[in-house]
């Protein structure tokens, strides 16, 4: 499998963070399922291939051609069924809003297909991207469209602001902070990244604090004491606990039996598009 990303220029950039790409042939002996975890993102996913199937706990269904995926606190287990070209949009958090009317915690650990939900942008994305041959190409139309919806809509970024300190910070920085900061009351920030982002920002920080555990284990060999203390975690088994919730399993075993592809989705490079434009 290859995996690409390709970062959009502003003003996309404040709202997406990244459309990727993933495609490769398919061996029938291909069975293990892959584990997605969650990172604190919604994603639209195209797919101009074969779709992969998922597995739910003791059943097994084919995910939509095209879909959304909210906020996920679990795994979502899947593997391909033929061969793969998907293209995935990943959304900053609380980015969704331009795009989408539904409050996105009523997406959160769903997998829905785009056209209940968004079936307008979902016409105007498939319809530039069908004639490419090449994903990059493709890539570039779904920017143009995404880019020129955007260009139509007033935002207000103010919440978009908030999580990306979030983000800035790996999870690690006080609520009531962020809140005092942004000018709103505790309860008006729960409320609004509910409906901007999916969760609330005491979960998604913990989300985040979570997907800092690969970076860390990317930079030095993994002493799990070390990096739970680096990571934000009172101690080891506080780090094990959320493993435990977000990736239902501990911490040794995940990374022993990580694929490249797992790998590709976790360890990512994450900064928000404020960061990058101030």
């Amino acid at each position: 499998m290859r995996y690409s990303e390709f970062h959009p220029r502003l003003p996309l950039s404040d709202f997406v963070e990244c459309l990727w790409t993933l495609d490769g042939g398919f061996e029938a002996d291909e069975t293990q399922a892959e584990r997605i975890l969650p990172d604190g993102c919604v994603e639209i996913i195209l797919n101009f291939a074969e779709p992969f199937a998922q597995h739910n706990d003791n059943s097994t269904q084919v995910q939509p051609r095209n879909f959304i995926v909210g906020q996920m606190t679990r795994p979502i287990l899947i593997s391909p069924t033929g061969p793969v070209q998907l293209i995935g949009i990943r959304f900053h958090p609380g980015g969704t809003t331009p795009f989408f009317s539904l409050p996105m915690h009523e997406l959160t650990n769903q997998v829905v297909e785009l056209s209940y939900v968004a079936r307008t942008l979902e016409r105007e994305l498939l319809s530039r991207a069908i004639d490419p041959p090449e994903l990059s190409d493709k890539v570039s139309a779904l920017a143009t469209v995404l880019t020129n919806h955007l260009r139509k809509i007033k935002t207000d970024s103010r919440l978009l602001q908030v999580a990306a300190k979030i983000v800035q910070h790996s999870g690690m920085i006080p609520i009531d902070d962020l809140a005092n900061g942004s000018g709103l009351s505790s309860r008006q920030l729960e409320r609004r990244f509910l409906t901007e982002v999916g969760l609330g920002p005491k979960l998604f920080s913990r989300i985040l604090r979570f997907q800092q555990v690969f970076r860390a284990v990317d930079a030095n060999e993994p002493a799990w004491t070390d990096v739970a203390l680096d990571c934000g975690y009172y101690d080891q088994a506080h780090l094990i606990k959320d493993f435990r919730q977000f990736a239902h399993q501990t911490p040794a075993v995940l990374f022993a039996e990580q694929s490249e592809l797992t790998k590709s989705f976790t360890r990512k490079s994450r900064t928000s598009g404020f960061s990058n434009t101030k």
